[in-house]
């Protein structure tokens, strides 16, 4: 359930080229910072940061920035703690966040576990540092309004992007679609008549590995928006009663399995995992033509075929709108981005220092970082950087996308939290296999909107 593949998947070459340049000067300039230390303030401490990666470079750049921190601010230390990305990690850290002496910042995704955190009175607002209005912080204007609204509670914002916008989007391969005489579907019509012309070429039409479950979750969030518009999940998230036999949600589960009746992903998709890079691996060597993913799939194929994205092999496309359909076609599905939160038992000078870490952290300088990891920052006026980078082609359209969304739903197992959510991937892994129908996936779903 912990939707991070980028992590797995990409091997963040772009991260080691950023880590020597990443000094004191470069970021205290860009962050706007300034010379004022905590000791100077008289607020000194250290504090604990568990933050979530598998990618080796990315966590030296991590541990670079705080070394810069502790070294322009006397008597502060920042201890970076890198966690295991796995279902485990959120178990741990809650546990974590209810003792004395919990990390005063952690990794966390927004949505549902944000929520359980806020309930159990183990995170708190995010301010500026001393600032005595805790929850509406002056930094907020620097990221997309988008990336905020799924750790906005109350009027009040409990987390920081840490990590790139994480759109959902079909890559395809363009030779691929070429020699079959196909431009890339723009309908649902077209989708289905498109598999039909693959699967009579012997390519296999969808690569998809489904054996975690959240990666078939993307058909059944971009169905139901584009046939009942965003709504269709919001009565599911507000606990409206029996919402799981909306019309919408039917509709797109009995879509999904039109796909699977008509042969559209590879064999054993119930079995096959996407962050071993099988998938990947059969769209980039010509033998699936697309893949529904979040963009960091472009980090994950960059590193196995470096050659597909420099040659402009891959393309990437928005999900087709579907005949009748109210969804308007430009909403996304996705991670908005993934946060950093800030624990509720800490002192006043930990706070005082975690937030000036925060305002420290983030710049153009780890934006540019970001870009060269494939990541699309959520930091506003990134649109030059981004036009500029190796990767731009694929990136920019990306970052206009996520700024011109009308709506951009947050991936339902983390809006949702476990307690709906492991279910509903249970449940919805059956709808694939064809072994449940769209009435029982309801019937099985609807007792826990309450």
């Amino acid at each position: 359930m912990n939707r991070s593949p980028q992590k797995d998947r990409a091997r963040h070459r772009g991260w080691s080229l950023l880590v020597a340049a990443v000094g004191v000067a470069t970021l205290a300039a860009a962050c706007g910072s300034s010379s004022t230390t905590s000791s100077a303030s008289g607020k000194t401490a250290t504090i604990n940061v568990w933050w979530v990666t598998n990618g080796t470079n990315v966590n030296d750049l991590w541990s670079s920035i705080a070394t810069d921190f502790d070294n322009s601010h006397p008597g502060d230390k920042v201890n970076i703690e890198i966690e295991p990305s796995s279902n485990s990690y959120k178990t741990k850290l809650l546990t974590a966040l209810g003792t004395s002496s919990p990390p005063a910042l952690f990794f966390s995704w927004g949505g549902g576990p944000m929520q359980q955190y806020i309930s159990a009175k183990v995170i708190q607002p995010l301010g500026d540092p001393g600032q005595s209005d805790a929850g509406n912080p002056s930094w907020k204007g620097k990221f997309l309004a988008s990336s905020l609204d799924a750790v906005t509670f109350n009027s009040q914002i409990y987390g920081m992007p840490i990590l790139g916008t994480q759109p959902v989007f079909f890559f395809y391969n363009k030779a691929v679609f070429s020699a079959a005489g196909l431009s890339f579907p723009t309908t649902w019509t077209d989708l289905l008549s498109d598999v039909q012309v693959f699967n009579s070429k012997g390519i296999t039409p969808i690569a998809l590995g489904n054996a975690d479950q959240w990666e078939g979750l993307m058909y059944l969030e971009y169905l139901t928006d584009r046939i009942g518009g965003p709504q269709a999940f919001l009565n599911v998230q507000d606990n409206k009663a029996n919402a799981w036999s909306g019309s919408a949600v039917q509709q797109a589960l009995t879509d999904i399995q039109t796909l699977a009746k008509d042969n559209a992903f590879n064999t054993g998709y119930d079995s096959v995992t996407y962050t071993n890079g099988s998938t990947d691996a059969l769209v980039y060597q010509g033998k699936a033509a697309m893949q529904l993913m979040g963009d960091w799939d472009l980090g994950g194929i960059q590193s196995d075929d470096a050659s597909i994205i420099t040659n402009n092999g891959i393309g990437i496309g928005d999900f087709p709108t579907v005949p009748g359909g109210t969804g308007n076609p430009a909403d996304l599905e996705g991670n908005t981005t993934s946060y950093t939160g800030m624990a509720a038992h800490i002192s006043t000078a930990q706070k005082y220092v975690a937030e000036q870490f925060l305002q420290y952290f983030y710049s153009q300088t780890y934006a540019t970082a970001e870009i060269g990891d494939g990541q699309v920052p959520v930091i506003s006026g990134t649109s030059s950087l981004l036009t500029a980078s190796s990767l731009g082609t694929y990136l920019q359209p990306v970052y206009a996308d996520v700024v011109n969304a009308p709506y951009f739903q947050y991936s339902w197992d983390q809006a949702l939290g476990p307690t709906k959510a492991t279910p509903m991937l249970d449940n919805l892994a059956n709808v694939f296999e064809l072994t449940e129908t769209p009435t029982a996936f309801a019937a099985a779903m609807n007792p826990y909107q309450k």
